[in-house]
């Protein structure tokens, strides 16, 4: 499967890389995370171009990674610094492809792309999740036996909470809300706001007032390749946006394979912040309708679609909730045709 790889995406939660080398596959990459002595992560192809033994199954030895098989070493480069054997001469083709890395919102990106061109700054912004005096967050992992791209057609179309997922439901239903679309360079927006509504159970973990009605709005932001923000509050009806509850969430998916998806996200509130019994009623909450709600219907849908991965090539009916998701593979879809079209060009001598 052809993937967009000049482009950042989640390799693993900040806690997850320590000392220890551990294995995980990314856009159908073996890659072993580890830290160095610095605490710097670092990241290399996971496996040894000797006889081809994983890299994570070795050890350390300072900064280097020893192949647990015959010895050799590698440094953070990707390039082997010690022949144990013989001459103890090290072939020039000795050496591993090293990844780019950035440790940024609690989690380390990955560019899997030219390194050259891995910048941080374009990383897209999830600021809540730096800004530890307005917010508290928790966060978690799954994953999903899918394309990454139903992953992002799920949370695209907002339409879908009214029926898959009750905790997020109002009673006035799918009818009452006002939707709107919207793309700018390569972002796509899907905006539900629903205007002098009931109260959803999510909302009301948070809601201190007494009104038994809201402004609630939903948006989301999805940037390539397959980062999403959600911007999801409430205030009291005709009041200002800041002065009302914000729970903004990111939802930050890695392909693993074509079938298979890195689910990583963080679940932000601006209420309630020393409250260590809601982190735990949250988690559990976000944890559930991901696990036990999305993740099976988007698991059936790909089985479904056997060894399909084009969703649109199934030539399914579309609605109005589908437009965002239809925009962002168009996106993707340029993004990736350009990308292979730059790399396929010969470079003129200068």
């Amino acid at each position: 499967m052809n993937y967009l790889r000049n482009a950042w995406y989640v390799a693993a939660a900040a806690a997850e890389v320590v000392r220890e080398p551990f294995r995980r596959i990314i856009l159908e990459e073996p890659i072993v995370l580890y830290r160095l002595e610095s605490g710097e992560p670092a990241a290399l192809f996971d496996r040894c171009p000797h006889r081809f033994a994983p890299l994570s199954r070795g050890r350390q030895i300072g900064d280097d990674l020893q192949c647990i098989y015959h010895g050799l070493r590698f440094d953070k480069a990707g390039v082997c610094v010690l022949n144990p054997h013989g001459s103890k001469s090290i072939p020039q083709t000795a050496r591993v492809k090293s990844y780019p890395l950035y440790e940024k919102y609690g989690y380390v990106w990955i560019w899997p792309g030219d390194p050259a061109r891995a910048d941080p700054s374009l990383i897209p912004e999830f600021d809540f999740l730096e800004d530890k005096k307005s917010f508290r967050t928790v966060s978690g992992y799954l994953t999903i036996d899918a394309n990454y791209q139903l992953v992002v057609d799920n949370l695209l179309d907002l339409s879908h909470v009214e029926f898959l997922h009750p905790m997020f439901a109002r009673k006035e239903g799918v009818d009452s809300h006002r939707t709107e679309f919207s793309q700018e360079g390569n972002a796509i927006y899907s905006r539900r706001l629903k205007s002098n509504s009931s109260l959803n159970d999510f909302a009301r973990l948070f809601w201190t007032s007494p009104s038994e009605k809201g402004d609630g709005r939903a948006n989301m932001r999805w940037t390539p390749p397959s980062l999403l923000y959600f911007d999801l509050g409430v205030t009291e009806v005709g009041a200002p946006v800041a002065e009302g509850v914000c729970t903004p969430a990111a939802h930050l998916l890695t392909p693993e394979t074509p079938y298979r998806t890195h689910y990583f996200w963080s679940q932000g509130r601006n209420r309630k912040l020393d409250d260590e019994k809601l982190d735990e009623i949250l988690h559990n909450s976000v944890h559930r309708v991901f696990t036990y709600e999305d993740k099976p219907i988007i698991e059936a849908q790909q089985e479904e679609m056997g060894e399909q991965t084009d969703l649109i090539a199934m030539r399914p009916v579309l609605l109005e909730p589908d437009i965002p998701g239809i925009r962002a593979r168009r996106v993707l879809g340029q993004l990736i045709d350009e990308e292979e079209q730059a790399s396929a060009t010969p470079r003129k001598s200068a």
